[in-house]
């Protein structure tokens, strides 16, 4: 099942990348390679397309988990905060017509605590969205769950792990229970593959730090025969939240794409230019007084590439501190 690694530097490491640009069954061969190629062609800055690639919509602000690294491990998180399935289904109607094909259910929230997640992924697929995925920490992965995610359309589920022992994961997933979570992603592939199915595409993913580099080689020893893909990130500074845990400072600063390719949608209705913690400080609008369209074509937007595209972004603080900047 598993290959030599097809992507590494000092920031991601990704084993067997290819396998998150398979087609999924019943998607057209020429729609999915346009939007393989059309996400290249904006990485590479050559030309920003008339509507977003891909859009993450975040359902809700909450998470169960308190991670030292996160903002709902310092207080930061919207707890409260929902977009209504109504909503959700009146934006993917919009995306549809404008192009979009690529959409992520989660943005710095934990999606599986919305009941309707599924719903929400069977709606966007048969409006002709043909990539859908999300990031959890696994925890609520229960057989009910994998049973219904098994049956919504979504094409690939991420998990975020960091440890390959319990000792260690307790560090880090504040409220997680490590050995809960290795059953259910072991139970997710099993369960899909007893029911002859190649999607959705599972990948878990280790946050190298302080408290567990010296585990890195084991994670991936323990994960590389079960699941399709296995990603390192490194830990960089991170302003104003992870004290004592990155393993190197930021460096090697460069122009970054997510303006030309995607939009997010966060759990208030704000319209952020891109998913990291720092398109925060760059909100283009808000759903309640903006098309998505709107956003898109925007002032805003239109002056965050153009920096990029020119190599003006540190002149914008909150590219100038994402770590996105400093592969």
């Amino acid at each position: 099942m598993f290959q030599m690694k097809l992507m590494s530097d000092s920031f991601f490491d990704i084993k067997n990348l290819e396998a998150l640009y398979k087609r999924p069954p019943e998607t057209d061969p020429i729609a999915w390679d346009d939007y393989i190629n059309n996400q290249k062609d904006a990485e590479t800055f050559k030309t920003v397309p008339e509507a977003p690639i891909q859009i993450d919509f975040e359902l809700n602000g909450s998470c169960n988990m308190a991670c030292p690294f996160c903002i709902h491990g310092i207080g930061g998180g919207r707890t409260g905060e929902t977009i209504q399935f109504e909503k959700f289904k009146e934006l993917i109607d919009e995306a549809s017509s404008m192009g979009t094909k690529s959409i992520k259910l989660n943005y710095i929230n934990e999606p599986l605590l919305r009941k309707d997640l599924e719903e929400a992924i069977a709606y966007a697929r048969s409006k002709g969205i043909i990539n859908i995925y999300f990031v959890t920490n696994g925890s609520l992965l229960t057989d009910k769950r994998i049973e219904k995610l098994l049956h919504s359309g979504v094409t690939k589920v991420f998990i975020s792990i960091d440890a390959a022992t319990e000792e260690t994961y307790n560090k880090q997933r504040k409220n997680g229970l490590y050995k809960t979570v290795v059953r259910n992603v072991r139970k997710l592939v099993e369960r899909r593959n007893e029911l002859g199915l190649e999607f959705p595409k599972v990948r878990v993913s280790f946050l190298k730090n302080k408290i567990n580099e010296h585990e890195a080689e084991l994670f991936e020893k323990q994960w590389q025969e079960i699941v399709d893909v296995i990603t390192f990130q490194t830990m960089n500074k991170v302003p104003g939240i992870v004290t004592g845990l990155t393993l190197f400072e930021n460096e090697k600063p460069k122009p970054c794409s997510f303006p030309n390719k995607q939009l997010v949608v966060d759990s208030s209705g704000d319209i952020l230019p891109c998913c990291k913690l720092w398109g925060k400080e760059l909100v283009v609008g808000n759903i309640k007084d903006m098309t998505l369209k709107e956003a898109w074509k925007s002032k805003k937007m239109q002056d965050l590439r153009k920096a990029h595209a020119e190599n003006n972004w540190e002149m914008i603080s909150a590219c100038r501190n994402c770590l996105y900047n400093n592969e």
